[in-house]
């Protein structure tokens, strides 16, 4: 796990300044190593950094000589695998031309190293890049299909003159870049593209009014600065240069991957569950493959303690499993501590209850969090924030979390409405009607707040009326109406639950609920490792039928049967999903109003707003969402330098 950082430029050669700020400004993300090699048509020269393994013995980057070198890739490093100098990075194949910066693990290497091995392939490090650069070698762009894993990585081909960059099938793991003619930067966060202090910074303005309007983002491959880009999940990015390394001759970008959508009704409930059981048992023993420190966050929601309890199962001492719970005791809405500690107890791995407060330096904690994030964020991050840190101050640098297990197994209520809808267009209203009865006695919502939801969801106009007359209150119409109504359509609209599931899993959903995990974890030099993204498990969910996960108005249905015996009940047949909560009302109370009033009086983002709403807003009420929606409008624009 670590960052990566790529500079190239065929009209003046590599600009080693920009290409070391780039590095710089993710330390964050791999503080234990950093590197560089400085590429041209007949070199590969490797070079350090002060914070390089000193065992190395490498040149710094401003010692190393750049003349020629048209290409620069930066690295640094959390390790994880081979904590051994070996596993330094960049990486080079030097008797195939090869030469990598790569951000993931590829869980599956143990397996493929074997396979690769028996090929005629020697390897002289125990570390999963190696493992990368001979599958490339082996089966040249097609290797992605024999990985099992999360990655963003950028190698360079020498004898195609061929940069080939890519990104897992599920964005587990970020790439940004920014091309203009034969020039192209990229990295592993948005910030490092500002390190060109040339480029000009405008906002996207259809990206931010999406934001701003549904709570929308990294649904397509626009980001918050226009002309910079994210390379989207299952998609590879390949620039091949002319035969003098002069000109970019081909510049692609292509999907390797695709969610196949289609429900099999070949297989009996049991049959399912047998699948869903050992696909999800081999996630989670492969994420279990490190040589540093592993913990688990737990909620102590149902997924979070699924993946615990299998985990457990699967260790010689499950005390030796640390586990985290972020805590707010007196909050029954967001407090979870109760189901966690039960998990906790059932399974017998060690348990930690972790208590955020950071109302005493609420602005600071804020803004850094914007930096992290990179995009819209809300207050209940601050919570994850701070355990983070704590996690990484007891020596812990790999967790697994139960993320994507709402959008595999219809977690979330949204769900009900298109389930039921589906019902209906089949004629099943029988069906339809008992499901809607039993979905109101077991889960959180009245049997009128599901009608409500059905309505909401399944009439765009109803949502569209709702939303556009909450953002318009405090987002100019300018703004707003500069969003790309048609494809927001097609991704909120979806026309059933099959597709919403699509959706979800590739645009609207988990994208960005990754780019929170990745940044956040990252931020505390941490590796997040998600069971339920194995593109496996969720190739296998993605077909079971939905009576199979929405059952007598239960969600999870299929999940909660496979459970039953092995967690306690009260936590496998719980109702009452909390989501990612927090105290945010009073967490935002704690801002202070001068500090909210000076923000708004200097905003650099005031054509975009009415500043003067907002003000009044903040003496009447200081805790209204409105005021945060422009709070991180306007702290992105200032830590960016976006105009």
């Amino acid at each position: 796990m670590c960052g990566i950082s790529g500079y190239l430029n065929l009209s003046s050669g590599v600009q080693t300044g920009i290409l070391r700020r780039m590095n710089d400004v993710i330390r964050h993300r791999g503080p234990d190593d950093e590197g560089y090699a400085l590429i041209g048509p007949q070199k590969c020269a490797n070079c350090g950094g002060p914070d390089s393994d000193p065992r190395l013995e490498l040149p710094l980057l401003e010692q190393t000589d750049a003349s020629g070198a048209f290409l620069g890739l930066g690295h640094r490093r959390l390790s994880i695998l081979d904590l051994s100098p070996a596993g330094h990075q960049p990486m080079g194949l030097a008797e195939r031309g090869l030469t990598v910066t790569y951000n993931g693990e590829i869980y599956n290497y143990p397996e493929l190293k074997a396979e690769l091995t028996a090929l005629g392939h020697v390897f002289h490090t125990a570390s999963d890049t190696e493992v990368l650069l001979a599958a490339y070698s082996q089966w040249g762009e097609d290797c992605l299909s024999h990985f099992n894993g999360m990655w963003g990585f950028a190698l360079w081909d020498s004898r195609e003159r061929k940069l080939f960059c890519a990104r897992d099938r599920l964005g587990a793991k970020p790439f940004h870049y920014y091309h203009q003619g034969d020039f192209l930067l990229f990295g592993s966060e948005l910030k490092q593209l500002c390190q060109d202090e040339t480029i000009q910074k405008h906002f996207d303005n259809a990206t931010l009014a999406a934001n701003l309007m549904y709570h929308l983002s990294d649904y397509n491959d626009r980001t918050l600065i226009e002309n910079m880009r994210v390379l989207r999940p299952g998609h590879k990015l390949v620039v091949r240069l002319s035969s003098d390394c002069r000109h970019i001759e081909e510049f692609t970008v292509s999907p390797y991957w695709q969610l196949e959508t289609g429900y099999r009704e070949d297989f009996s409930a049991a049959q399912w569950q047998e699948m869903v059981e050992e696909e999800f048992s081999r996630a989670c023993r492969w994420r279990l493959r490190s040589d540093a420190p592993v913990g688990a966050l737990l909620s102590g929601g149902l997924d979070s303690s699924c993946m615990v309890t299998e985990l457990c199962s699967q260790l010689g001492d499950p005390a030796a499993l640390q586990t985290f719970t972020t805590s707010y005791p007196g909050h029954s809405d967001c407090d979870e501590w109760h189901f966690a500690d039960m998990v906790n107890r059932a399974c017998g791995c060690t348990g930690h209850q972790f208590i955020p407060d950071p109302t005493d330096d609420i602005e600071r904690r804020f803004e850094n969090v914007v930096w992290h994030v990179e995009g819209f964020s809300g207050p209940a991050l601050l919570g994850p924030s701070m355990l983070l840190e704590d996690i990484r101050r007891r020596g812990i640098k790999v967790i697994l979390n139960g993320q994507c297990g709402d959008e595999t197994m219809f977690g979330y209520e949204r769900y009900y409405a298109y389930y039921f809808a589906d019902l209906l267009k089949k004629g099943r209203v029988g069906t339809a009607l008992r499901e809607f009865r039993l979905a109101s006695q077991n889960s959180r919502f009245s049997a009128g707040t599901l009608l409500q939801m059905m309505v909401y969801f399944n009439l765009p106009a109803v949502r569209d009326t709702r939303q556009l007359r909450r953002s318009g209150a405090f987002v100019r119409q300018e703004l707003l109406q500069e969003r790309d109504c048609e494809e927001l359509h097609n991704l909120l609209y979806p026309a059933n639950l099959q597709q919403l599931q699509k959706t979800e899993l590739t645009a609207t959903q988990l994208p960005h609920i990754v780019r929170y995990d990745d940044r956040l974890y990252m931020a505390a030099s941490i590796e997040s490792r998600i069971p339920f993204m194995d593109y496996r498990f969720v190739q296998l969910s993605a077909q079971i039928p939905p009576h199979m996960k929405i059952e007598d108005g239960y969600t999870k249905s299929i999940m909660r049967k496979i459970f039953d015996s092995r967690m306690p009940k009260e936590v496998t047949w719980r109702t009452n999903k909390m989501g990612f909560g927090a105290p945010e009302a009073q967490w935002m109370a704690a801002f202070s109003r001068a500090y909210l009033l000076d923000q708004l009086s200097t905003a650099k983002t005031a054509p975009y707003f009415h500043t003067d709403r907002l003000a009044k807003l903040v003496e009447e009420q200081p805790a209204n969402p409105a005021i945060f929606a422009f709070l991180q409008a306007e702290q992105f624009a200032r830590q960016f330098s976006v105009d």
